[in-house]
């Protein structure tokens, strides 16, 4: 066991959430995971302080930290083996050969291989489970089968993100689909019972993004997406995050002169614990445009100087002559990180009225009560984004064919999928969320029963360059 694996088995043993870590230690939750899945080292300090919190050996987690950072270094190097057989002596964890062998052995013929090749796979019940097959492959595998059936073989608590749309309800048919009634209740229970599957592969840190379309019956809006998502909290423990209003900014030709033309759907963000994976960074940075001059300008509303806000501290009769010299210590703080350009902008509330409390639970209402003020500070990526994107769909190259936009699937695998993670799309089509999962360094297996859907999700992926983890 190196320093990432530790780490997580003793925020486990504690009891403790990422975000209670990443508080004690000053960083953000994704930065904090990043530790935990390997992908980023702390400081040395760091490690200190993380032993200290989980109350364990010091001296332990430094060293592993340290064996980790070896590694690190030494993972590509043909000699790796034979360091790593010290390391682990040094760590306790196998014991030393009575010999090295002072030369390599001799290297073994192997076939050249072509430069990748991606295997679409056919429903085998004795082959391994299919994360297993996996492995660390940067290149999707794809599966030929039904849903219900290939999650059969999927492992517990292996997948890091879910994207799926499932298909449409009730529509024509061209070619083979992958949910094939014409009865609504069969439609949602076919939907509810892949969904359960979900949430046992999911990993608790996980997060289903699941895109659906309401439709018309006799005159009637049938509300499928709520009753699907209610199904799956009510009955599976799913917690609902958010429900995104995918704005599509167009329409297919409609003929009803009796309700208004459709150009939204439902995308829901759910999770299975609150201890989940997020990097909110990510969907800032694509819905924001901070411009890089009034980050170093440091201007906000109120001037460099904070003087409007010095005002209403210093004439407040609400607050006690100790909390308004803390106050203006604080806005020096808080204006010299506005010019250093550390935050765009910021805002100040005091309290308004002597021996105000306020009731609510927020931090701005905490802070208020205990200190007499509060500083709102603006991220340096902008505001966090909304629950309506504004995205138009992609182009199908199959007629009658609805796909994802690939900006849409970047934002949810960015912001929910750690570097190096595993995405999972149950219902793939034409592979959209598996080829954006390649392209942003993450793992990926997808499910179709259509087989020339895969074939043309295969060809994807193969017109790219090679994406090196």
């Amino acid at each position: 066991m190196l320093f990432p694996e530790k780490l997580r088995q003793l925020r486990a043993e504690s009891g403790l959430k990422q975000k209670d870590i990443a508080k004690k230690i000053g960083v953000d939750i994704p930065m904090y995971s990043r530790f935990e899945h390997g992908e980023r080292r702390p400081k040395r300090e760091t490690v200190v302080k993380l032993a200290k919190i989980y109350g364990t050996d010091v001296d332990q987690l430094v060293a592993l930290w340290l064996a980790f950072a070896a590694l690190n270094e030494i993972g590509t190097d043909k000699l790796a083996d034979k360091a790593l057989v010290y390391l682990r002596e040094e760590l306790g964890e196998a014991p030393v050969p009575t010999s090295v062998p002072t030369e390599a052995p001799a290297p073994v013929e192997v076939a050249p291989q072509p430069k990748f090749h991606i295997e679409i796979s056919t429903i085998d019940p004795a082959k391994q489970n299919i994360v297993t097959l996996l492995g660390d492959s940067p290149f999707p595998q794809y599966y030929n089968g039904e849903a219900l059936n290939l999650l059969s073989r999927v492992e517990n608590d292996s997948i890091d993100c879910i994207v799926t749309s499932p298909p449409y309800w009730s529509l024509r048919r061209y070619g083979a689909e992958s949910i094939n009634t014409d009865n609504i209740d069969e439609f949602i229970e076919s939907i509810v019972a892949v969904m359960g599957q979900l949430h046992r592969v999911m990993k608790p840190s996980g997060s289903l993004w699941l895109n659906l379309a309401d439709t018309y019956q006799n005159k009637a809006l049938k509300g499928l997406p709520w009753r699907i998502a209610l199904r799956m909290i009510d009955e599976q423990g799913w917690i609902l995050r958010n429900d995104v209003v995918w704005d599509k900014q167009s329409s297919a030709f409609d003929s009803s002169f009796d309700h208004l033309r459709n150009t939204h759907e439902f995308i829901f963000h759910f999770v299975k614990s609150d201890d989940f994976y997020y990097d909110d960074e990510e969907l800032r940075l694509f819905f924001n445009n901070v411009t890089e001059k009034k980050a170093k300008e440091g201007k906000t509303s109120s001037g460099v100087t904070g003087m409007k806000y010095r005002r209403n501290v210093m004439s407040s009769t609400a607050l006690t002559d100790e909390e308004k010299q803390n106050a203006l210590a604080e806005l020096d703080k808080v204006v010299d990180m506005v010019n250093n350009g550390e935050i765009p902008d910021f805002r100040m509330f005091i309290r308004t009225a002597e021996g105000q409390v306020m009731e609510s639970k927020s931090e701005k209402a905490k802070s208020i009560n205990e200190k007499g003020y509060y500083f709102l500070l603006y991220n340096k990526n902008g505001t966090m984004p909304s629950d309506v994107w504004n995205i138009t769909p992609a182009n199908s190259p199959v007629e009658r064919y609805n796909v994802f936009p690939e900006s849409l699937c970047h934002l949810m695998i960015l912001s929910t999928c750690p570097d190096g993670g595993i995405v999972l799309d149950p219902y793939c089509g034409l592979g959209t969320a598996c080829k954006v999962a390649y392209d942003l360094h993450r793992r990926a297996i997808g499910f179709d029963v259509n087989e020339s859907y895969l074939q043309k999700a295969k060809e994807k992926i193969q017109q790219q360059p090679l994406s090196l983890f």
